[in-house]
């Protein structure tokens, strides 16, 4: 029987999930929004003893502040032994033995690992997703106020605000370039390091031309319209893409489900006619 052990482990899990969840609510951006814990030296040092891919990726997510990324690692943590700890005990009350207890707790280890990693790399997704579907929309916008007579930095601190709402991670990112602007970088520089941070490719190739009009003197706001062109055509061609491979895969549950139902629906009814015409012609 389920002792009170394995219920309040079960309860610790569970809470462990609902504050994680809580995370997406959270506001990626708190480390451009005067967070307390943003200046506290123990998360930054916390923070930086984390592996650097474990930092990218969380940063990627749109987890870039010391305290998120302590948090989401904790978590992290305590989701694997609680999950160790509840597969072993039910293993345990269901057949006692030692082999079962240290086997159900990999497993039970390793769905805590899981659970939290396909949540991370599904908030990723959409993250990146939510950023390229904007971005043609944030280059228009960059677009028409240079060509109202402002210059580069200035049209981008205006879209920034204009695009900015609760959660926007376009609007999170080019803070994120408007302040590192402000302290001295480059165009090239400070959008490959957004590129990095995100995973959206189309920062790197923005940054790519705005070198290149650096360089040769060409027009930026004709550069923006030619981008933003092309990332739609590269947007409606994926889309045709999907729905050809959708067709495609229509075909398997249309084989697998259809055509059997299909067959008996023939068959069955010439079948039984053929079986009463062959057993009248007995009788007879």
């Amino acid at each position: 029987m389920i002792g009170i052990p394995v219920l309040a482990a079960v309860m610790t899990l569970i809470g462990l999930l609902c504050a994680m969840l809580m995370m997406h609510r959270g506001g990626s951006g708190s480390d451009l929004q005067g967070s307390p814990w943003t200046d506290t030296q123990d998360q930054d040092a916390l923070a930086r003893a984390l592996p650097t891919t474990m930092r990218h990726t969380l940063a990627s997510a749109g987890i870039g502040d010391p305290r998120g990324q302590v948090t989401f690692v904790t978590l992290h943590g305590l989701i694997m032994l609680s999950s160790a700890a509840v597969a072993a005990r039910l293993a345990t009350d269901l057949h006692p033995s030692g082999v079962a207890a240290v086997t159900a707790a990999l497993v039970g280890a390793g769905l805590g690992w899981w659970l939290p990693r396909a949540w991370l790399e599904g908030r990723r997704a959409r993250r990146r997703a939510e950023i390229v579907s904007q971005f043609p929309v944030m280059l228009d916008l960059l677009q028409i106020s240079l060509q109202g007579g402002m210059s580069l930095p200035a049209a981008w601190s205006g879209v920034a605000r204009s695009l900015q709402s609760d959660g926007n991670p376009l609007a999170e990112e080019m803070r994120r370039v408007d302040v590192e602007m402000s302290l001295g970088g480059r165009w090239h520089g400070c959008l490959t390091t957004a590129s990095d941070r995100s995973g959206v490719a189309q920062f790197r190739e923005l940054g790519s031309l705005l070198k290149q009009t650096d360089r040769f003197g060409t027009e930026v706001s004709g550069m923006m319209r030619s981008l933003a062109d092309s990332i739609r055509h590269d947007d409606l061609q994926s889309l045709e893409e999907c729905a050809h491979t959708a067709s495609v895969k229509m075909l398997f549950p249309l084989a697998m489900f259809l055509l059997p139902a299909s067959a008996i629906l023939i068959i069955v009814p010439l079948l039984l006619l053929l079986l009463n015409a062959l057993a009248k012609t007995g009788a007879d």
